[in-house]
């Protein structure tokens, strides 16, 4: 992708990620799905993420930094992304289910962070899908040795 190709992109997210972020919800308390008119924009959101840059990423997560409903919405998409590879068993739903979290990490309560990660990380394990890799190659302040979290463990036991 072009530098300017990227700056296009960018301040076509921003201006969306402005008009988004009066929509949605902002809690500590609960973690909200994006709303349905929304799920789109943000499947596109992480795909753009995971075929960027390094410095792409960063100007994604800094565009997005602040924004608390926007925020807490891909927290919520990190769950509606399991779901979907709990139903669909495919793998291109674990990959926007991390591009989610590493957008957002750092940005809500870390423990949320990690919860909505290993209940995306188990899901795959349930699917078939092996989600190392995935998890190993996402970068954006995942652990590459998320496997061995103890809050996968926990996940791991609430399956059987």
């Amino acid at each position: 992708m072009s530098s300017s190709d990227t700056r296009i992109k960018l301040n076509g997210i921003k201006g969306q990620l402005e008009a988004i972020e009066k929509q949605c919800h902002s809690s500590s308390l609960v973690i909200y799905a994006p709303k349905q008119e929304h799920g789109q924009f943000f499947n596109d959101l992480c795909q753009i993420y995971l075929d960027a840059s390094k410095r792409e990423r960063w100007l994604i997560r800094d565009a997005v930094s602040g924004r608390k409903g926007v925020l807490n919405c891909l927290l919520g998409h990190v769950y509606e992304s399991a779901k979907q590879v709990r139903s669909s068993g495919n793998r291109s739903w674990l990959r926007i289910g991390l591009a989610a979290a590493a957008i957002q990490t750092g940005s809500n309560d870390y423990r949320d962070s990690l919860m909505a990660l290993a209940e995306l990380f188990v899901t795959a394990e349930e699917a078939g899908i092996d989600p190392n890799p995935d998890f190993e190659a996402i970068g954006g302040g995942i652990p590459a040795d998320f496997h061995k979290h103890a809050v996968v463990r926990g996940r791991r036991k609430r399956s059987r």
